[in-house]
């Protein structure tokens, strides 16, 4: 029997539109409380939170990949995610989203990346890659990227 693999993921959405998620790197679900202002951070770097005694960034995909404007930024949920990297300043940070992620068990061929982006839109910050997943545009995000940012956002409590 040859099946193919699958990968549990969880769809999340965001301000204008969705990311997908390996499981494994989301921790906790919270729902949205009002952020602590970090200044001189990047305009998708609403703010930070304390969670496990670490001053945790809390980013905005809707902001960073969607280019929603803070205005319009609208979030009921706070995603707390690990990081990939080992560096204890940073072993998680929160992601803003609308509502509580959606679990997949997705096969390879459930994604389509054949999809045709604009070359501006390819090479966004925050972007591993674009695809479609049930004929709709999600986004695998650049965690490494958004880390590298958020990084020097992130002390100790």
């Amino acid at each position: 029997m040859d099946a193919s693999p699958s990968l549990r993921c969880l769809l999340i959405t965001v301000q204008g539109g969705q990311v997908i998620l390996p499981n494994s790197l989301v921790v906790e679900v919270l729902p949205f409380a009002t952020p602590l202002q970090i200044e001189a951070a990047p305009h998708w770097v609403v703010g930070a939170m304390l969670w496990h005694n670490l001053t945790t960034p809390l980013a905005s995909l809707g902001r960073l990949i969607f280019r929603i404007t803070p205005d319009a930024d609208l979030n009921s949920r706070i995603i707390i995610v690990n990081t990939l990297s080992t560096d204890s300043r940073l072993p998680h940070f929160g992601l803003l989203g609308t509502a509580a992620p959606r679990p997949l068990n997705l096969q390879r061929e459930d994604l389509d990346f054949d999809r045709e982006i604009p070359d501006a839109e390819r090479d966004r910050l925050g972007v591993l890659s674009w695809a479609s997943y049930q004929d709709q545009l999600v986004v695998i995000p650049d965690m490494d990227a958004i880390e590298a940012v958020l990084r020097p956002l992130a002390r100790r409590a």
